[in-house]
């Protein structure tokens, strides 16, 4: 009988964050832990997970329920899955308890401040993992969702890794040696137990066992009321022009010999009116995501001819509209990144992908894909009489490796 368990770290917490221990104690994730674990839950999304189990803490459960959602699972809560026992020394600050407790911070006796031995927690540890296997079937698959120490001292009680030598290399590095949300793989056959996989992040997961190329052409919606008025529009909207429905036609004769395999269109109406023109007579499975929207600009939208104050292309320039209630560049970089990780999961090798979005989500995917001076580029452009972000300008790039790459700028011509 062989069994493939997948083990996955909890997403990132305040404790985290904080450079604080957490054993048996417990923390809310952060917004970077749930973004996290919604990644590898992305990554993740083909494995055939027969049944999930969980730490019985918040954390664990937490990132858990965010795995199991592509999977329609829901995960079994046990308690012999949580994190190693710490005992008083649960909640104090790493950088105190070295001091304290000696430099190895995993280490195998924390029985002095009421804490786990490595007998007390391999009697634990093997309860869960016999359960686990005895409710599997021959050829299982199942997700584990715990914690990073439980998964350092497991490589010794159960998988006889050597533990100290994968630390030491990790150390070499700089490599974190179980990462949030990171996913470390390992088997079960006629009682042998054995690591097949050291862990990993989610991307490192995706180039190991989804290597693929996907190509994305990205269409900036047509002209629109607002556009003509020039008045702010980010998450407000207005309706296409005659002239806007006239631009999204010609994008889609550019585009008429391009096979699409599906397109992702954000749910604003502009877009929404241009993606239906340029996919006339294509059958092509269309998705609305919010997450493609535009910045949102907050108390500037819709406002008319602001971009002669200073402080609003400052603004502007720097993705920062955070204080007068609108998004920041990091906000609009995780969800832009989150969509796009998530249709590459759900591509196949070769598959080409529409998006229709913004304008100002071009700039941002720009920033995001190259080390390029994204604002200094506008500068230029501005300077020759050239708007570098036309309504229906066109852009591609792909993704391959790991990595998204640019293919053709939006009036590429003149770069």
């Amino acid at each position: 009988m062989k069994v493939t368990f997948y083990f996955v770290r909890h997403g990132k917490t305040a404790f985290n964050q904080q450079g604080r221990m957490q054993g048996m104690c417990d923390s809310p994730l952060l917004q970077e832990g749930i973004d996290g674990a919604k990644d590898t839950a992305s990554a993740l999304r083909h494995v055939p997970f027969s049944s999930c189990y969980s730490s019985s803490s918040e954390r664990a459960w937490d990132t858990a329920e965010l795995l199991c959602r592509p999977h329609g699972l829901k995960p079994v809560l046990m308690k012999d899955l949580r994190e190693f026992d710490f005992g008083s020394l649960d909640g104090s600050y790493l950088k105190d308890v070295k001091g304290e407790a000696g430099d190895e911070f995993v280490r195998e006796d924390w029985s002095e401040y009421g804490g786990d031995t490595m007998e007390s927690f391999k009697q634990r540890s093997d309860r869960a993992f016999d359960t686990m296997v005895k409710n599997s079937r021959d050829g299982d698959t199942v997700l584990v969702v715990s914690h990073g120490a439980y998964m350092m001292h497991l490589m010794d009680t159960l998988l006889d890794f050597d533990r100290f030598a994968y630390v030491r290399k990790c150390n070499a590095t700089g490599r974190p040696w179980m990462p949030n949300c990171g996913i470390c793989i390992f088997t079960y056959e006629d009682g042998v137990w054995q690591i097949t996989e050291e862990p990993m992040s989610a991307d490192e997961y995706r180039t190991a066992h989804d290597p693929k190329r996907v190509s994305f052409t990205f269409v900036r919606h047509g002209e629109t009321l607002f556009n003509t008025q020039h008045r702010v529009q980010g998450h407000c909207d207005s309706p296409l022009t005659e002239d806007g429905i006239s631009q999204a036609e010609q994008a889609r004769n550019r585009l008429a010999d391009v096979h699409f395999d599906c397109a992702f269109v954000s749910s604003a109406e502009r877009t929404r009116d241009t993606a239906a023109i340029l996919l006339n007579g294509k059958d092509v499975p269309v998705h609305y995501d919010k997450r493609l929207k535009e910045v949102c600009f907050g108390s500037l939208e819709g406002m008319r001819d602001v971009f002669g104050d200073p402080d609003v292309v400052r603004r502007f320039n720097q993705t920062d509209f955070s204080d007068l209630g609108g998004e920041n560049r990091k906000e609009v970089h995780i969800r832009l990144h989150e969509i796009l990780m998530e249709a590459v999961d759900q591509a196949q090798d070769g598959d080409s992908i529409l998006l229709v979005s913004h304008g100002k989500i071009y700039f941002s995917l720009l920033e995001m894909m190259s080390d390029m001076d994204v604002i200094r580029m506008i500068d230029d452009a501005h300077a020759h009489n050239i708007y570098p972000c036309p309504n229906w300008g066109i852009f591609t790039f792909h993704y391959e490796n790991g990595t998204f790459n640019i293919d053709h700028m939006m009036v590429e011509d003149w770069f």
